[in-house]
């Protein structure tokens, strides 16, 4: 199956919603239960909040749509004051991760922005598979947000990688 990767459009909030919520619904019940992933993804993933990260020229708010035009995996970047990209978001919908699309989305997102000197993302501290993905692409722990409270109160690591 081929997939595209592109720049979101307005009017695709609901989508990427939609997507989020079922991806977040399979990494994180089992650790935070169903009624919690409603409530933050509620909360972080509201289809006003991505229209205006959608609208950012600061931000890269990418999709990744198969032949059907569903969307099947979405990525979100931006650059940090100290030259640092921070990766926002990373999923791919359960049916379509282990194909390679996380990859392609990544370098998708260093290759809009080869002037950032590291990659810093935020990853849930239960999220074994995501973490596991992000050393195979070369990040490392750096803090643990679950000792510093972070800047939400869902336990989490700090990963980068240094890119220049």
């Amino acid at each position: 199956m081929t997939v595209a990767i592109r720049t979101a459009r307005a009017g695709e909030e609901n989508g990427v919603k939609a997507l989020l919520a079922e991806t977040w619904h399979d990494a994180h019940d089992a650790v935070l239960g169903a009624a919690r992933v409603d409530e933050i993804t509620g909360r972080w993933h509201s289809p006003d909040r991505l229209a205006e990260q959608i609208g950012d020229p600061k931000v890269l708010f990418l999709v990744a749509e198969d032949e059907g035009g569903r969307l099947v995996g979405h990525a979100m970047a931006q650059m940090d004051a100290d030259g640092g990209l921070h990766l926002v978001r990373l999923y791919v919908r359960p049916g379509f991760q282990g194909q390679g699309l996380g990859t392609r989305l990544l370098d998708e997102v260093l290759a809009r922005h080869q002037g950032a000197r590291f990659l810093r993302l935020e990853v849930q501290a239960h999220s074994r598979d995501a973490i596991r993905f992000y050393e195979r692409q070369g990040l490392k722990t750096v803090a643990d947000t679950s000792e510093t409270g972070g800047y939400t109160d869902v336990p989490a690591l700090v990963m980068e990688k240094p890119l220049a």
